[in-house]
């Protein structure tokens, strides 16, 4: 009899260690063409942010009253004033935001003018981040860059050159790298536990993203 009860006990771990990697399993194979269709829809405003930034825009001083259309060219040139009123549009955290909304996206963006020696023109970024190393930094699961060829007269002296003008679109806040559904049914389960001895990195990934199966912020086994 005690023989039966050892080996029903068994049984049933292992078929909770099954479920476990079956949840798991099955979370990942629908994250593949979720993540694909939220990179879908950056590159999507990627280019529609590029195309805005590239057209000769409507309406500039109403730009802070979120009329308008957000555009730097003028004469297929970039117009060094509207770059200047842009740059003081999103000098501020509330102008930023009246930027994505001109722009049509609820991503973070951010874009810098680069010459041919590879030099970041003014040093600095416009948009989301205000350096280029900042930009280098992001860690995002889902990041957009695009190039485009553009002629500036940065100094305004008639001396213009081409240069690369880099546009980057990213997702921050997205970038999970655990499921809440499945942080959700471990420890409704109580299978916490058990994630913690199957994959130790996901369960603190639960802890630490969704506040579950552990405890913050060190997120330590109890």
């Amino acid at each position: 009899m005690k023989r039966g009860q050892f080996w029903y006990g068994d049984f049933m771990v292992a078929m909770l260690v099954m479920i476990i990697l079956g949840i798991i399993f099955a979370n990942s194979i629908v994250d593949i063409p979720q993540r694909e269709s939220d990179f879908e829809e950056i590159s999507d405003d990627g280019f529609t942010i590029a195309n805005s930034l590239l057209s000769k825009g409507h309406d500039m001083l109403n730009w802070k009253n979120s009329n308008g259309r957000i555009g730097i060219m003028t004469n297929g040139r970039v117009d060094v004033d509207k770059l200047n009123e842009f740059d003081s549009l999103v000098g501020t955290s509330r102008g930023y935001l009246v930027s994505q909304f001109l722009l049509g996206t609820s991503y973070q963006y951010a874009f810098y003018f680069e010459d041919n020696k590879g030099n970041v023109t003014n040093q600095r970024a416009y948009g989301g981040v205000a350096k280029k190393e900042e930009l280098d930094a992001i860690d995002a699961e889902n990041i957009f860059r695009i190039i485009r060829v553009v002629y500036l007269d940065n100094n305004k002296d008639g001396k213009g050159e081409l240069v690369k003008m880099h546009l980057i679109v990213w997702d921050m806040g997205k970038e999970y790298r655990t499921s809440k559904v499945v942080c959700q049914n471990a420890q409704g389960f109580n299978f916490c536990g058990f994630l913690n001895s199957l994959v130790p990195d996901y369960r603190y990934g639960c802890c630490d993203e969704w506040s579950l199966c552990g405890v913050q912020p060190a997120c330590t086994w109890p």
